[in-house]
């Protein structure tokens, strides 16, 4: 029997269910939920383009300059789980709102820092703390709960922000900063973000949980019980050899494409890239990313997501190749650069439909809360390690070589997952008799 997940119960009985009608309901929601996810990429994309300025006004190494970021994503770790519980039981909506308004405060907040490296790492701190609250995991679980036919594709459009974020950023963090300074920079975004975030989340963003929350009580039908999800437990998830492949292979994907995104400016400047085309180019993976995204979320909804995952981390490898073979080389850049927003735009979603897939939706806040604590280590340890290799050996080349197996290495784990189970819907009060079964061996 095929399972009922909450996009069904969301769906007024009599209404087109296919993903156009999803579409037609879900739209707003989608929209919001891209430019939130535009707003917590924006930090990492940042710091890249700010490094130059910090290392010349403070006499910072880039390790240390990098070591800011891995705050939050050390944070992240042990406070996804929790944030995850929060989504599972209350809704993303408040959640949501409250973050996209600490996490621009925390941007500008940055613009203080002193020559003392503790005051860095004080004000990234205050940053982790917003920034738990605008992680992939808030605006995926409002997508998911409203989208089941078209699921693939409305994760895919709403992780787009991504490449929203990695389309502007850098332009326009390389103009502010040429003109006014890396503080006023940090400011100016800052107030960019506020403005194009903040409304569509406070008057658009909402999920499953949050419309029966608000629902009219004195509407018929109103007093209907929050329908129960089908899919395992948290309990039989976290514990599962599935999971830990998946989780795994999430890990790997972030530490062999975010780290390499995150540094593609100094990367392209080492290589013999003038800076301003070092920024130019950086610029175009946005739009890259924007075809894989929206071509992998088609695909995602077609054929199986096991394939789709590992197609998009295996491809930065020929990126790799391309850097460290042509190096100097303009189209070469061009060409390495689309090549790695082509494997972006699979990344995120696909591990977000594969923890819907394998795992189902009772519990899916705190299972991809778990990876996106994980993935956000990977972000900030990535970019960091990625830096101290450079303070080492003065290159890039070291890191480069290593992303070849990390990419490898996420491939044969993706490809490892195995078949979709099948979902009988839970009755209220009772374990779900098909959740054992989703799941391989317990550890």
């Amino acid at each position: 029997m095929k399972a009922r997940e909450q996009g069904d119960d969301v769906a007024p009985k009599g209404l087109d269910t296919s993903a156009r009608g999803e579409w037609r309901r879900g739209w707003p929601v989608v929209l919001a939920g891209a430019v939130g996810i535009a707003l917590a990429a924006a930090p990492p994309y940042t710091t890249g383009i700010m490094i130059r300025p910090l290392e010349q006004e403070f006499g910072w190494t880039r390790a240390q300059i990098s070591s800011g970021p891995l705050i939050p994503s050390v944070f992240a770790v042990f406070a996804g789980p929790f944030i995850g519980m929060a989504v599972d039981r209350f809704g993303p909506r408040r959640i949501g709102i409250a973050g996209a308004i600490s996490a621009c405060t925390a941007m500008a907040l940055l613009s203080t820092a002193t020559q003392s490296i503790w005051s860095w790492w004080l004000l990234w701190s205050f940053a982790a703390l917003a920034g738990t609250l605008i992680k992939p995991l808030i605006w995926t679980a409002a997508v998911s709960s409203l989208f089941k036919s078209g699921r693939g594709l409305a994760l895919a459009a709403t992780l787009c922000g991504t490449a929203i974020c990695s389309t502007i950023t850098p332009v326009l963090a390389n103009h502010l900063i040429e003109h006014h300074g890396w503080r006023m920079a940090y400011l100016a975004l800052a107030a960019f973000w506020a403005v194009v975030v903040i409304p569509p989340v406070v008057f658009l963003f909402n999920s499953a949980t949050d419309r029966h929350r608000t629902r009219d009580m004195s509407a018929p039908g109103s007093e209907a019980a929050m329908p129960v999800l089908s899919g395992v437990t948290a309990r039989e998830g976290l514990t599962s050899w599935r999971y830990v492949r998946l989780a795994g292979a999430s890990v790997a994907m972030v530490l062999a494409t975010v780290a390499y995104t995150v540094n593609l400016v100094p990367i392209l400047v080492s290589t013999g890239q003038p800076r301003a085309a070092a920024a130019a180019v950086a610029g175009l993976i946005g739009i890259s990313t924007v075809i894989g995204r929206l071509s992998g979320g088609y695909l995602l909804d077609r054929i199986n997501g096991n394939l789709v995952a590992a197609i998009s981390i295996a491809t930065p490898v020929l990126a790799t190749l391309l850097l460290l073979n042509l190096p100097g080389s303009l189209p070469a850049a061009i060409a390495a650069t689309a090549i790695l927003g082509l494997s972006l735009g699979a990344e995120l979603d696909a591990v977000a439909y594969l923890t819907t897939r394998h795992f189902g939706l009772k519990s899916f806040g705190i299972l991809f809360g778990t990876i996106g604590g994980l993935q956000a280590l990977a972000t900030g340890m990535g970019p960091m390690l990625v830096n101290l290799s450079y303070d080492i050996t003065r290159s890039y080349n070291l890191a480069l070589w290593l992303s070849i197996p990390t990419c490898l290495l996420g491939t044969a784990l993706f490809l490892s997952l195995g078949r979709y189970p099948e979902f009988e819907p839970a009755e209220a009060g009772r374990p779900d008799p098909a959740a054992e079964a989703a799941v391989a061996t317990p550890l």
